[in-house]
């Protein structure tokens, strides 16, 4: 893996001020990727920014008008 790896407050930042009780209930019911150094818990920058992308609802487009 290459990359840089996020620690639980850069990830809580990236993610719009998410408190890090959120993110590590997440971890635990494996909803965010992680990986474990040691006994750390790191986020791959790369997995997270396409987490977020996956994660991304699109809004509707709404037709205004008659056929």
């Amino acid at each position: 893996m290459s990359g840089k790896l996020l620690t639980l407050d850069e990830v809580c930042h990236k993610l719009g001020g998410v408190k890090p009780w959120t993110i590590r209930c997440w971890v635990s019911q494996r909803k965010i990727p992680y990986t474990k150094v040691g006994r750390l818990t790191r986020f791959p920058e790369e997995r997270i920014d396409s987490w977020i992308t996956v994660n991304t609802v699109s809004p509707v487009e709404l037709f205004h008008g008659t056929k």
